[in-house]
């Protein structure tokens, strides 16, 4: 039972990348290949991208030090 709900999912979910795919063909933009996406993954593991986190916390001008 759960691997029809998992086969009817995943060919559901394939029909959608291949129809994405058509898709970016048809207008133009590059295709996206699995080579590349291990290359980004890659690229993230080893320089993780810089997440800017704003705190809101800090609005007392006294002890704040980029209130300056």
């Amino acid at each position: 039972m759960m691997d029809e709900v998992w086969s009817r999912g995943w060919a559901e979910a394939h029909k959608a990348a291949l129809q994405a795919r058509e898709e970016q063909a048809r207008t133009g933009r590059p295709v996206p290949t699995l080579w590349d996406e291990l290359r980004m993954l890659v690229r993230d593991l080893i320089t993780p991208p810089v997440k800017v986190e704003r705190s809101d916390a800090c609005c007392d001008t006294q002890t704040c030090q980029s209130a300056a």
